[in-house]
């Protein structure tokens, strides 16, 4: 099945397999692809998404941050804190000149893959509630929206571990509003700024049920109590950033550039 794709600059790139097949078009099929002997992930667009690239692009060549190779690394925790600094400061350019990604989660950050004793490889899908509760409520998304979903990649990327699992059968929820109660259940209480800012008398019925039911709940911890025997790496300085970030007021949740301009994130520090 290889075939090569030459690039503008004469970079090759072949086709080794598909990753994830389109159910209806296969010419958008999701490929592994070698070049130089490293591992790409070729993602066909439409013509309408190319020149929107292109533009963004044309804004953004001179930005390191955006496009950013990541050699492996013997020391974990400088590699997963350098992706998130690189994805943050990326962020950040874009906010600075009003534009957002709208999808930042672990499936457009990172690829989890491995090969079997067979040579079959294996790729790793992420799946997270990566929008911020009025993200879920479908009442827009904007540049706080992000920071959240910011908030939620570096929880995953530190811990490892994927707390948002929608388990709707058991709380007989849609998926959507399981992740509202989490996230209500972790980031208490439910302000009446974040209904404020929902400003939809449906939802607001929402959160109030959802918000009744965290408080009859019987084990019910805090995101700032959660132990880092659990939450691998969760350590002080991280839940105050996550907390910054995800903050349910958004009045209070912290912009990009405030949050890369934090001390936490000089790598000098890192061991």
């Amino acid at each position: 099945m290889q075939s090569i794709l030459i690039g503008n600059f004469g970079r090759e790139y072949k086709r080794v397999q598909v990753l994830h097949s389109h159910p209806q078009k296969s010419e958008v099929d999701l490929y592994l692809a070698t070049s130089d002997n490293q591992f790409f992930v070729m993602k066909p667009v439409s013509l309408s998404i190319l020149n929107h690239l292109l533009e963004f692009n044309k804004d953004f060549g001179d930005y390191p941050h955006l496009r950013t190779r990541v050699d492996y690394n013997d020391k974990e925790n400088v590699l997963r804190k350098t992706i998130l600094r690189e994805v943050g400061c990326g962020l950040k350019d874009m906010h600075a000149k009003n534009w957002i990604h709208l999808d930042v989660k672990p499936y457009n950050i990172l690829v989890n893959w491995h090969i079997d004793k067979q040579g079959q490889f294996h790729l790793k899908r992420v799946a997270l509630g990566d929008l911020d509760p009025r993200g879920q409520l479908g009442k827009g998304v904007g540049k706080h929206s992000e920071v959240f979903s910011f908030g939620l990649l570096c929880f995953y990327v530190i811990t490892g571990v994927e707390w948002l699992q929608a388990d709707s059968a058991t709380l007989k929820m849609e998926p959507e509003s399981v992740i509202l109660f989490k996230f209500l259940l972790v980031f208490r209480p439910l302000l009446d700024a974040l209904i404020k800012h929902v400003n939809d008398a449906r939802s607001e019925e929402l959160l109030k049920a959802i918000w009744q039911a965290i408080s009859e709940h019987e084990t019910n911890e805090t995101f700032d109590s959660w132990p880092s025997d659990t939450f691998p790496n969760l350590e002080s300085e991280v839940k105050r950033q996550i907390l910054r970030m995800m903050n349910l007021d958004l009045a209070k949740r912290v912009s990009m550039s405030g949050i890369m301009a934090d001390i936490y994130w000089n790598m000098n520090d890192v061991s």
